[in-house]
């Protein structure tokens, strides 16, 4: 059981924040390793000088960040987590959804962010993501000779492959933020309508002139592909005005 001396009554005002602020910190500092067990509610409660509810209800906050895993059962426990990119991805996702994020803002942050994220790619992508791509891309071009109406499916895919090249930059940031933004972006496609699947049926040709470029490991033409890739899903979205392009 990790215990860090750190730990001191909570302030009067906002005791909750003040309670969860200190073992989010003991945790993300190393004062608390990963995989180790925190003192029970009691002991906490104790030594922040708060109820238990209050304890409980801040180690469920940090539950819900991926800062703690809470085992049930009598031999469970809290115990330090380490936050992984899907942690940062519901956080956006959520976040993104709960502003309203707009198709606009959306096609505004994605020119850059994909474009950058494809550069990266293309730099440090192994066989293994090369791998990765090609065999969605695969499974895009399969998707766009079968489908006739309903363009969700290759969508889905279009999706999961941004995520695979964001894998293949090794950084752990553009691999959560990746993972958020597809679901807002995903939960737009039924509004598009036509607009949508005339974009849908340019994504198999667009993420393989892409996956080229990174399996070259041709960062700057990787880069450009993406903008254009980016760049029409702008000009197909009626929501979107056009983009210029980024240098």
């Amino acid at each position: 059981m990790s215990e860090p001396s750190s730990f001191a009554p909570a302030r009067r005002l906002r005791t909750l924040d003040d309670v969860f602020l200190q073992i989010r910190d003991a945790i993300l500092a190393g004062q608390i390793a990963e995989g180790a067990r925190l003192p029970n509610e009691r002991d906490l409660a104790e030594r922040f000088e708060v109820g238990r509810p209050t304890v409980r209800e801040a180690l469920r906050s940090l539950e819900a960040l991926g800062i703690v895993d809470i085992r049930p059962g009598r031999s469970g426990g809290t115990y330090a987590a380490r936050p992984s990119e899907a942690t940062l991805a519901s956080a956006l996702s959520t976040l993104v959804s709960l502003q309203g994020a707009t198709a606009q803002e959306l096609a505004e942050f994605r020119l850059s962010f994909e474009a950058d994220t494809a550069w990266w790619a293309a730099r440090r992508a192994d066989a293994d993501d090369v791998k990765a791509l090609e065999a969605l891309v695969t499974e895009t071009r399969r998707l766009r000779k079968q489908i006739a109406g309903d363009w969700t499916p290759l969508t889905e895919a279009d999706a999961r492959w941004h995520e695979a090249l964001a894998r293949a930059t090794k950084n752990r940031l553009r691999i959560g933020i990746s993972l958020g933004l597809h679901e807002p972006r995903l939960r737009q496609v039924p509004a598009r309508g036509e607009a949508h699947a005339r974009y849908a049926r340019t994504i198999p040709t667009a993420l393989a002139k892409i996956r080229k470029a990174v399996k070259a490991h041709d960062a700057d033409a990787a880069r450009a592909a993406m903008l254009a890739h980016v760049a029409q899903w702008a000009r197909l979205n009626p929501d979107v005005s056009d983009l210029e392009p980024i240098g």
